[in-house]
């Protein structure tokens, strides 16, 4: 029986070790532009919705302060997460991650929602300033 407790408690050290290694692992700086990127967009949908950071931590039954780490990356939502923001937001689950693909459709579409409530002569403008960087990156044209 003593050895079978001893067993539990190691395993239960190594979980909790494991639990703190995976939490604290150094995230690459691809992973933590993802992780702002990601807050952006759970800010930019609550302030859409009209909720505020106590407001929605409440909805998902956690603490405010937990919920504002979300919103600045500096913690990782859980999937289940996601899609219980999606919900309370009331937008599609790929709204609140289209922003971290490096797929160029997903990119136009971020870039079109950016643009949402832009005015129509703001966006041309800035249409021809995407146009002119495209053709720079390409050695197509020079920067003048």
């Amino acid at each position: 029986m003593r050895c079978l407790l001893l067993i539990c408690c190691l395993l239960t050290v190594k979980v909790v070790e494991l639990n703190y290694h995976t939490k604290h692992m150094a995230k690459s700086a691809q992973d933590l532009q993802r992780l702002k990127v990601i807050g952006k967009s759970l800010q930019k949908q609550r302030i859409k919705t009209g909720y505020n950071q106590p407001q929605v931590a409440e909805r998902l039954g956690i603490e405010p302060a937990s919920y504002a780490r979300n919103e600045t990356g500096k913690s990782t939502p859980d999937i289940l997460r996601l899609i219980r923001l999606a919900e309370i937001f009331e937008c599609e689950l790929d709204e609140l991650l289209i922003g971290i693909s490096s797929k160029p459709d997903d990119q136009a579409k971020y870039i079109a929602s950016l643009l949402q409530g832009v005015k129509r002569a703001d966006r041309l403008h800035i249409v021809k300033i995407v146009e002119r960087i495209c053709l720079i990156s390409k050695g197509k044209s020079k920067i003048e």
